[in-house]
């Protein structure tokens, strides 16, 4: 009874949002677009299956789909921390009721279990074990893998809800297992081992084995125990107004900057606002996987070190985390720009700080970059080269396209799947801050002479830098005419 009323609550708040009432004709047509989706997945799902011995031909066509499988929760892994959104129920107005916390838990875990990424996970093994499993070992012992694979996929569910709610608590905690798993990705990298064959000989071992199918159910057992003791040592309302004064009181400790004056303060502000929220938390925390972009392309001999695809891996890995402060930089002010516009502040100071603090971001993201060289010099040059271009021309540009950004932003809510405040002037931006750098350094390269490209790229930012207090002069302007029209936008709710 308590469940059914969980349940009625959370679809009675999911239809009566303004977002629902406005966008309903979308929801319709998604929800059909969704149903052709995952039909036509699982009519290719079950016809691969059947037709797997002739796709894959030689003596071990299963222990290739085991490989096959090992990359799959790779992916999922990934995919998973990059959009999977956490489970969402608000518990505060139900812990003065007589609920038990236990029953609210595990609603809340439950809710976290049901999302796109299991549905593509029962529809990508239930095939594999109706035709390929059952014909080798059997009906039941088919039935016991499925339920071990989809035990897997909820390991991973719940492992990435637990690391996602550490990341608003302890830095520590994440740290650690991003380490390791980086230190496993980087032995396989590496050649020390093969990951696919360990994790195709283990399951191989659980079928001819079959009380070892336990493992992945104790797995999901585990990290599903891991989350609901975090959950219940944090559900308490003292618990968290103490954590909030906490945080008040640690993060964003910069009183220092404030020996700069108000552009200082201005930074600090910034500073404390990515570190509170979780919008441009998120952004941080994703910031290696940005800065580690190169070694997809740098070690792959299908690209050439010269060629215009390492100008665009340069200039996203040197300016994709300044691009996303800076397209920004009004909206995240937006719940109290208000209190900007009547603060007394000057404008000048205000673009001034969003200047520094722009290159401040690009300057580290370079330095991350410099190892690069290691995979060869040319590769150093490319990021030198779209390393000023970003500093001199792609700052300005980022900034004065953001005072066209008038849409109400929440940077309470996560980055994953959330297109809120973003309008028509972030992705125009785009076409500068891709296609620009490629405009300069292809026609010299078709001309055979690429380190003229790179030294024009180069030139074009410093000439950006020579010029950045003329840029700064127009985005005041702009900023000027337009704060009221974008005052009125960020105070709207959707």
């Amino acid at each position: 009874m308590l469940i059914r009323s969980f349940i009625s609550h959370q679809w009675k708040q999911a239809v009566r949002s303004p977002i629902w009432q406005k966008s309903l004709a979308m929801n319709i047509f998604m929800f059909f677009i969704f149903f052709i989706l995952f039909a036509e997945v699982l009519i290719a799902s079950i016809f691969i299956s059947k037709e797997w011995h002739e796709i894959i031909p030689g003596t071990e066509p299963l222990f290739a789909f085991y490989k096959v499988i090992a990359y799959y929760f790779s992916a999922m892994f990934v995919m998973r921390f990059l959009m999977q959104q956490l489970p969402v129920l608000e518990v505060r107005s139900y812990l003065h009721l007589p609920v038990k916390k236990n029953t609210l838990l595990h609603f809340v875990l439950a809710k976290g279990s049901l999302n796109f990424f299991n549905l593509i996970s029962i529809i990508f093994f239930t095939p594999f074990a109706v035709f390929q499993i059952a014909f080798y070992y059997g009906n039941l012992i088919a039935l016991a893998w499925l339920i071990s694979m989809i035990s897997i996929d909820l390991s991973l569910n719940y492992l990435i809800i637990y690391i996602k709610k550490q990341m608003l608590n302890s830095l520590t905690i994440v740290t650690i297992m991003i380490s390791i798993i980086g230190l496993f990705a980087l032995g396989d990298f590496m050649h020390w081992y093969s990951y696919s064959m360990l994790f195709a000989n283990f399951i191989e071992l659980m079928l001819k084995t079959p009380v070892l199918l336990v493992l992945p159910l104790l797995l999901a057992a585990f990290t599903y125990w891991m989350n609901f003791k975090f959950l219940s040592m944090n559900l308490y309302l003292e618990d968290l107004s103490s954590y909030t004064k906490k945080t008040d009181n640690q993060i964003g400790n910069v009183g220092y900057l404030k020996n700069f004056g108000i552009i200082g303060e201005l930074i600090g502000l910034d500073i404390k606002l990515y570190l509170r929220n979780k919008r441009t938390k998120s952004m941080l925390y994703l910031s290696p996987l940005f800065l580690a972009y190169g070694l997809i392309f740098y070690t792959n001999d299908q690209y050439d070190h010269e060629g215009g695809m390492m100008i665009f891996v340069g200039v996203f890995m040197t300016g994709i985390l300044m691009v996303n402060y800076l397209q920004y930089a009004f909206a995240y002010e937006g719940s109290y720009f208000d209190l900007l516009l009547t603060s007394g502040i000057n404008f000048k100071d205000f673009i001034r700080a969003k200047f520094i603090a722009a290159t401040i971001l690009v300057s580290v993201s370079y330095m991350v970059t410099i190892p690069y060289y290691l995979f060869g010099v040319e590769l150093l040059l490319i990021n030198t080269a779209c390393f000023l271009f970003n500093l001199g021309l792609v700052i300005p540009i980022a900034l004065y396209f953001a005072t066209y950004n008038k849409k109400t932003l929440n940077i309470k809510q996560g980055s994953a799947f959330n297109y809120q405040g973003v309008g028509a002037s972030h992705w125009l931006f785009l076409l500068p801050f891709f296609i620009g750098p490629l405009l300069i350094y292809l026609p010299f390269l078709w001309f055979g002479h690429q380190e003229f490209g790179l030294i024009a790229l180069g030139l074009a930012g410093i000439l950006g830098l020579i010029f950045r207090q003329v840029f700064a002069r127009l985005i005041l302007k702009n900023v000027n005419e337009r704060k009221y029209i974008m005052a009125v936008g960020f105070r709207e709710r959707g």
